[in-house]
């Protein structure tokens, strides 16, 4: 999602969260949400083909995608919380598998409140 007055990406928070209303119908009736967390190495969020009812309420976590190393190094993560031109180069030590995410830890340069806890999104 882009803010269209500054031109860059949308962000959400608690005070602030991000709705994005979806309408499903008979020919259409699944829902397929992904979207990378910025200021990670490789953690995304994603629901495929949920079936949702008026009402429903789907918390998830955020995930790993396990392709690079969680190593909160500015050099290897892209977005704000990162100084500009700070490299953004794929450190290639992930873990080989997706798995739930365990937010930041502090074990590189990335700002510590950059973290969060899980459920990361809310459908």
């Amino acid at each position: 999602m882009v803010n269209t007055a500054t031109g860059g990406p949308t962000f959400a928070n608690e005070e602030t969260p991000l709705t994005i209303q979806v309408t499903t119908n008979s020919k259409y009736p699944l829902v397929t949400i992904a979207s990378m967390a910025i200021n990670t190495n490789d953690c995304f969020v994603a629901i495929n083909g949920a079936r949702l009812k008026p009402g429903m309420v789907l918390d998830t976590p955020g995930l790993d995608s396990g392709t690079e190393e969680n190593n909160e190094n500015c050099s290897s993560i892209p977005g704000p919380g990162c100084p500009t031109n700070s490299g953004n180069t794929a450190d290639k030590n992930g873990e080989g598998f997706v798995h739930v995410h365990r937010g930041v830890i502090g074990v590189g340069d990335l700002p510590l409140d950059t973290d969060w806890r899980n459920p990361m999104m809310r459908v």
